[in-house]
């Protein structure tokens, strides 16, 4: 009895697996040349049509907003600023304000050599032209308290709006804090709170109502459910989610509600470069 009811357990929890990696996601070929080094996605909070998303390193210093059918909308040309390795993208509202911020990461440092790294922050604008100017902006600028790394992967607590950051090289990747609100005009320490069993994390995303988040490496993605804190929640193992493996996958949001997310790659000469829906 006992041997038979072991062996239908298996099978169950073969289905299980094989239909949780079976499920396809909607695939919408971008339709614009101008994201070829994508690293980064992030949701509008103003529009749930937009998606924000970005070049790394020595690309324009511009945000693209593309509607979820792959269309570029506009670019957001942040004036003065440097693309010296961008790496992630993020949207929140300011705790106290409710105004909508959307957050662009220079925290690309392949190498462990830059001791300052630094964030942009500017309100999203409303989509109203194919260019809009950005120069009202502010540059959060840090350091790792126990020295340089490389990290490609951050999000903004909608409920506090603290910013936590994931580093991506370590066998098991740290979890650094900036609390709200941060500071301009000096440099701030990012505290190590933590570590995550996983490595090569190339994005992340918090759900707007900041119960979920989504950490995604080149294999595949997990999501962890928030309990007492954002570092308890990532220090648990976390549950597989379905993932298109992509040439370089380096973005990763949920969409506006929260209950499915996108994915986007680099270019490659394989393949078109593809916006990846999951619900």
């Amino acid at each position: 009895m006992f041997k038979r009811l072991f062996i239908l357990a298996i099978m169950a929890l073969a289905l299980y697996y094989a239909l949780l990696f079976a499920k396809s996601p909607q695939s919408t070929n971008l339709e614009t040349g101008r994201v070829p080094e994508a690293s980064g996605i992030a949701r509008s909070l103003l529009d749930d049509d937009i998606l924000f998303c970005h070049n790394d390193s020595g690309g324009e210093a511009s945000v693209f907003a593309l509607d979820t059918q792959g269309k570029l909308r506009a670019e957001l040309r942040l004036e003065g600023a440097i693309n010296r390795d961008w790496e992630e993208i993020a949207t929140a509202r300011d705790p106290i304000s409710k105004a909508a911020y959307i957050y662009v990461g220079e925290i690309g440092d392949n190498n462990s050599r830059y001791k300052h790294l630094s964030f942009y922050r500017f309100l999203e604008p409303e989509i109203s032209d194919s260019l809009i100017t950005i120069s009202n902006y502010e540059r959060i600028d840090f350091e790792y308290e126990d020295g340089p790394r490389d990290a490609e992967a951050f999000f903004v607590d909608p409920k506090s709006g603290d910013i936590y950051i994931i580093s991506k090289r370590e066998e098991q990747v740290g979890i650094y804090h900036l609390p709200y609100p941060q500071k301009t005009g000096t440099i701030l320490s990012a505290k190590k709170l933590g570590q995550m069993r996983m490595n090569w994390v190339t994005a992340a995303d918090i759900s707007p109502n900041g119960k979920y988040i989504l950490v995604k490496n080149y294999g595949g993605i997990k999501r962890f459910r928030r309990c007492r804190s954002i570092v308890k929640a990532l220090s648990k193992k976390g549950k597989n989610l379905p993932y298109h493996l992509e040439p370089q996958g380096e973005a990763i949001c949920f969409d506006a509600r929260g209950k499915g997310y996108y994915t986007l790659s680099e270019a490659s000469d394989s393949s078109p470069q593809a916006l990846y829906y999951y619900k």
